[in-house]
């Protein structure tokens, strides 16, 4: 079968500072990953949540979801699985941040809101956080100063044999206009930055397509991708969503 757009995946870092200091990016993570089934629940859920697994073993592990309140402050609730039994959750979250499982697991994982039962995300066995990118960042008062701050992410082919040829990373959506993003110099790279406050050195970011290094995206290769939010100073609080596009061919 050909590369299909399943088999590419946006993956972790081994570092994602939710401060100003720690040590940001690094090689790619894969019990992390970045998109959820639904970006707007993610970003406006505005109800409690419940979680399941496919597998009738997996009790051991604890669900935790963190996100914001209706009054803005960040918020978590630890969910104790029941195998495929629901377990339903007593916080009302306005958004989510990010959902952590405290070991593996057999089953994929569904996180749903509680109120039709739409799936939030599933989270399949290998993968043990969903999160979104630039943790709690906020801008600066009005006045004060423009704040940049950087956080990478791997693009990865998890096809098992073929490649995607002449693969190529695109700005598909920036709907606050306020994310520029740059490639590493190569694949399966370990590049990081003193903080996520500090730019990578040696990179430029722009919203223009780049071509992955060497023209293609062998199977198993991941190309990192650093993201870099600017934020005015002023800036209010958004709820927006940004996507990436990868693009290629396959035989």
């Amino acid at each position: 079968m050909p590369v299909a757009a399943s088999d590419i995946k946006i993956y972790g870092s081994a570092n994602h500072p939710e401060n100003d200091s720690d040590t940001a990016g690094g090689v790619i993570d894969t019990t992390v990953r970045f998109v959820p089934d639904s970006a707007s629940l993610f970003n406006s859920l505005g109800d409690t949540v419940e979680v399941f697994s496919t597998a009738a073993g997996d009790t051991t592990q604890t669900v935790t979801v963190t996100g914001r309140n209706a009054g803005g402050e960040i918020v978590s609730e630890p969910l104790a699985l029941a195998g495929t039994s629901v377990v339903n959750g007593a916080t009302v979250f306005a958004s989510i941040l990010k959902i952590v499982v405290s070991a593996s697991h057999a089953g994929t994982i569904t996180v749903r809101k509680a109120t039709g039962d739409a799936t939030i995300v599933a989270i399949e066995p290998g993968v043990l956080s969903i999160r979104r990118p630039f943790y709690d960042v906020a801008a600066d008062a009005a006045g004060g100063s423009e704040r940049k701050r950087y956080e990478k992410v791997f693009v990865k082919n998890t096809h098992g044999t073929l490649a995607l040829l002449g693969a190529q990373i695109l700005e598909q959506a920036d709907a606050e206009a306020q994310i520029a993003f740059a490639l590493a110099a190569s694949k399966n790279d370990s590049g990081t930055s003193a903080n996520r406050a500090t730019a990578p050195a040696g990179l430029t970011f722009d919203s223009s397509a780049k071509n992955v290094p060497g023209g293609n995206l062998a199977a198993g290769e991941a190309i990192g991708v650093w993201l870099e939010l600017t934020l005015p100073a002023g800036d209010p609080p958004t709820v927006a969503t940004f996507t990436l596009r990868v693009s290629g061919t396959t035989t």
